[in-house]
């Protein structure tokens, strides 16, 4: 068994600081791959020992090298530790543990990985967000090796009780095996222990019923009452999605790049999440031009996304309450 290599290298970049100082580092090397840390420490070219690895001509030389050595054992420490506890150990895992985000919670790491997410759309973020509020309704903290089929099931039978519909509850596995399927790829849980390899899901048929011309309309024209003003971002949210065909997940990622004058006309050219395929849209010919009177209203320079940080299933809860108001009964 390998274990990992570390040496303290200095000005890895060959590039001095403005104050002609430049940073000390540790590398670590395991397997043909090296990850560096940075140990904080910045010195002038002549006062580091290339051959023996430790700062010289320097008054705290001897508190500094300490200060080496010291980081060093740290992070040999965190190597021991995770391989005594018989568990996988990868440069990558070094990395979590220096950044404060390794942990055997499950729970714990979900929250890390959302909270680091920089990708998705708010709505698709709020979502994985209301997985985890459920799971720690659940169970308040769940550990890597507490992922069992057993688990998974109790789980299950706690969202059927709180009267969710298959395919909800099954949205919510699908979110949880894509973070399980992330600890995976960083090594954080065994690929031998996958839950999922036995738990399976099954979406249950849906009988999907078309609004015709009049009742998208009435849609349209329902007034809505103060204390309901809340829906009106979700009608016009779902009148855009009809008026251009986008489906919700592209609905919920449209941002203001998204938009481009052609000839002085306004087209949407984006990238369908579900299927990754580039479209373009000449909003402008689409329902004499509603589609864009609904962006005129959300668009705002401090806003990311157009429509943001509404879940699937707010939307359509208060779809249920428009189409009873507009007196739709499908």
């Amino acid at each position: 068994m390998e274990t990992t290599i570390f040496n303290a290298v200095y000005n890895r970049k060959k590039k001095l600081l403005s104050n002609g100082t430049a940073l000390v580092q540790i590398e670590a090397y395991l397997n043909l791959k090296k990850k560096y840390f940075s140990t904080g420490i910045y010195i002038t070219p002549d006062q580091w020992d290339n051959k023996h690895r430790k700062i010289k001509n320097h008054p705290n030389a001897l508190k500094i090298n300490r200060q080496i050595v010291d980081f060093i054992t740290r992070l040999q420490s965190i190597e021991l530790d995770c391989r005594n506890a018989g568990k996988p150990f990868t440069l990558d895992i070094l990395s979590e543990f220096m950044k404060g985000k390794f942990t055997n919670s499950f729970t714990d790491f979900m929250q890390n990985e959302i909270e680091a997410d920089r990708i998705n759309a708010p709505a698709t973020i709020k979502g994985y967000k209301t997985t985890l509020k459920a799971l720690r309704e659940f169970k308040k903290d769940i550990l890597f090796n507490e992922l069992t089929f057993e688990l998974l099931t109790e789980f299950e039978k706690f969202l059927y009780d709180k009267g969710l519909q298959t395919n909800s509850v099954n949205k919510y596995f699908r979110q949880i095996r894509k973070f399980v399927n992330t600890a995976i790829n960083k090594d954080l849980f065994d690929l031998n222990k996958y839950p999922f390899r036995k738990f399976k899901t099954h979406d249950e048929a849906t009988n999907r019923e078309y609004l015709t011309p009049e009742e998208l309309i009435s849609i349209e024209i329902q007034e809505i009452p103060t204390e309901q003003k809340h829906l009106e971002k979700v009608r016009d949210m779902f009148l855009f999605s009809c008026y251009t065909g986008l489906r919700f997940s592209d609905v919920s990622a449209l941002n203001k790049e998204s938009l481009h004058t052609i000839d002085g006309n306004l087209w949407i050219e984006t990238t369908m999440i579900k299927t990754a395929e580039p479209i373009r849209l000449p909003i402008y010919l689409l329902f004499n031009g509603k589609p864009i009177e609904i962006l005129k209203k959300y668009i705002q320079p401090d806003r990311k996304y157009i429509f943001d940080e509404l879940t699937n299933q707010y939307v359509n809860r208060c779809l249920k309450e428009l189409a009873t108001m507009a007196g739709i009964k499908k």
